[in-house]
């Protein structure tokens, strides 16, 4: 069984506000797109992912779908009726942790059961969803997604917890976590090259 996985991510200056009070803009931009390719790289990793197609509003890799603005639920939809048959895995591009054992776990559980769910480490939100028939969804991501995606997904659906599924990195909480995790996102030379600009000005 061949999957598609689809990463939806924001354009660049709407990425990662939430770390604004901690975080430069140009740095949030480095540290979703480390985060992006870390995602990637595990999916492609992964031999039972087929295709990983990218949905944000600017072209992002080879193979992207233009988000057109009108709601992450509303564009998932479009996206996967236009570009998408067969199992399918909707994966967030903020998971610095993840891995490809965590990917083999999740749709292993889909296969099993039709339908895998993974959550965030508070248990509000949903980080991924895999649906093995290939059937359509009602897609619910926002705010309470967990609960709502599971009332959604009904009977017949496994929950995936696994923390490189869970820790997403939405605040500066979760970025200290993924750092002591071991995750390395800013370029050690630009961190030395601003840090002596820092002290000749």
């Amino acid at each position: 069984m061949r999957w598609t996985a689809l990463v939806p991510i924001k354009a660049a200056p709407a990425r990662k506000s939430r770390l604004a009070t901690h975080l430069s803009a140009a740095d949030r931009t480095e540290l979703s797109e480390a985060m992006l390719a870390q995602v990637v790289g595990r999916l492609h990793d992964c031999p039972e992912v087929g295709r990983v197609i990218v949905l944000s509003p600017l072209p992002v890799g080879d193979d992207w779908v233009r988000d057109g603005g009108r709601g992450l639920n509303e564009e998932l939809a479009q996206a996967c009726s236009a570009r998408v048959s067969g199992p399918l895995m909707v994966i967030h591009a903020d998971l610095p942790l993840l891995t490809v054992a965590d990917v083999d776990t999740l749709l292993t559980a889909a296969v099993a059961s039709g339908r895998a769910i993974a959550p965030d480490r508070h248990l509000a939100g949903t980080n991924a969803v895999a649906v093995a028939d290939g059937s359509a969804l009602a897609w619910c991501f926002g705010a309470a997604s967990f609960a709502r995606h599971r009332r959604a997904l009904a009977s017949g659906h496994a929950v995936v917890e696994r923390t490189g599924l869970m820790l997403d990195c939405d605040t500066y909480d979760d970025l200290l976590l993924a750092e002591a995790g071991g995750f390395v996102w800013r370029d050690p030379a630009a961190v030395q090259s601003r840090s002596l600009q820092g002290e000749t000005a």
